[in-house]
């Protein structure tokens, strides 16, 4: 199917349209969210089920981050010696205590005084599922973090931290990346299988709508069996998007279609405009477009290998504005993304089979690596110059090119601090 560069609108009256469509979806959601936090709030005591997340110890007690039946997330905290929790259903009483709940916060991952009543004795499919999956893995570094890549299951505190020095952190968390990777892999099957059939049986069929549709599915019982992960639905909706926008034959790959698209996934999802992950995304999208923006006519394999390092170059004034962990090993980052696009397939296959361990060895190194732990943190006021020398980018090639050297100045120049301290 040619890609014809057709905008997504044509004139005023249309964006117009569609901007007050998206107010009104986002008012809708938000008077849904009002409304539990309307109910939360107005009782002294609020009982629920809520599946727990993610749990660390600090200091003398324990950090709980649940899901509520109704769909909100909140922190709480417990000084009983608990077992470990992660993955299990509890029944909670929620206390309301002195400190007054805004919404605004309630929009945010809060936190709440509560009382565990009762765990429930199921485990969910997924954790059934990890526990049979990786049970051939015997480094529990190694089982958390292939839960996280294949499960969307939280790692521990220590194990984040390690993999934030080593620059790797964004290929933890399933993320349109992912999804990009499945979505090829599984494209790739269905189209050996599906090919000759349809060239004997049905030939007048459109083959590659039928194995995208296929497809979507597919990632659709995945992103619903993972269950209610931000990263993991906002993943999904972008692909499902993009392929409305190409079957459409509206052009992909273009700034004004990628800021309607973020406004109408912020409508669907309000609260994600309180996300860091959401953001970083936007970025990195922001500029493979601005680097295809320009440099669309390379070979494939030059974009692949050169996309790679830009994206790490461009993103770390806005990566560190709100993380501030370095180390040289994060300078090997865009190879390791660049293995990750082979190693992410490969892994799920062999762990098919029963063999998942093949990697182990190598993941064990890449463990237990020692590196200087090094802190650098972007200033606000670079952060916004950054930005807009980012946006203006967009119409002059001469500002993209100060935009790549503005980044590598600001790179190496926070690298040189180091060796003077």
């Amino acid at each position: 199917m040619a890609l014809l560069k057709v905008p997504l609108f044509i004139n005023f009256k249309e964006r117009f349209l569609f901007f007050s469509l998206l107010i009104f979806i986002a008012f809708l959601n938000l008077f849904f969210e009002y409304q539990n936090y309307k109910n939360l709030i107005s009782k002294k005591y609020y009982e629920t089920t809520a599946s727990i997340l993610h749990q660390y110890k600090k200091k003398n007690r324990y950090v709980l981050k649940l899901r509520s039946a109704e769909g909100f997330v909140f922190y709480t905290t417990s000084k009983e010696d608990l077992k470990d929790l992660t993955g299990r259903s509890v029944e909670i009483l929620l206390i309301k205590s002195k400190y007054k709940l805004n919404f605004l916060d309630f929009l945010k991952n809060f936190y709440y005084v509560s009382y565990i009543k009762k765990v429930l004795p199921k485990f969910s499919v997924k954790e059934k599922l990890a526990k049979t999956f990786f049970s051939n893995h015997k480094n529990t570094k190694i089982k958390e973090l292939y839960g996280a890549i294949f499960l969307s299951k939280p790692i521990s505190k220590e194990l984040r931290e390690k993999l934030s020095f080593l620059g790797i952190s964004h290929l933890i968390a399933i993320s349109g990346f992912h999804f990009g990777l499945i979505f090829i892999f599984l494209f790739f099957i269905f189209k050996t299988i599906y090919t000759p059939l349809q060239q004997k049986f049905f030939p007048y069929r459109n083959g590659y709508f039928d194995i995208t549709i296929l497809v979507l599915v597919l990632c659709l019982l995945y992103a619903v069996f993972l269950g209610e992960v931000a990263s993991v639905w906002r993943a999904y909706f972008m692909i499902i998007v993009g392929f409305f926008l190409l079957y459409r034959h509206i052009e992909i790959f273009s700034f004004e279609t990628l800021f309607w698209v973020v406004l109408l996934i912020l409508s669907i999802f309000p609260k994600f405009i309180f996300s860091i992950g959401f953001w970083l995304s936007v970025s990195g999208v922001f500029y493979i477009y601005l680097f295809l923006h320009y440099f669309s006519y390379l070979k494939k394999w030059q974009i692949f290998l050169l996309l790679n390092f830009w994206i790490f170059i461009a993103m770390v004034p806005i990566v560190h504005y709100f993380f501030e962990n370095f180390s040289y090993y994060q300078l090997f980052s865009p190879f390791i993304t660049m293995a990750f696009t082979v190693f992410y397939p490969l892994s799920l296959i062999f762990h098919l089979f029963g063999y998942g361990d093949i990697f182990d060895s190598l993941i064990e190194i890449l463990l237990s690596l020692e590196y200087e732990r090094l802190f650098f943190k972007t200033p606000f006021w670079f952060l916004i110059f950054y930005i807009f020398l980012s946006i203006a980018s967009i119409y002059k090639k001469r500002i993209f090119y100060l935009l790549i050297f503005v980044s590598f100045i600001f790179f190496i120049y926070n690298i040189a601090k180091f060796q003077t301290v």
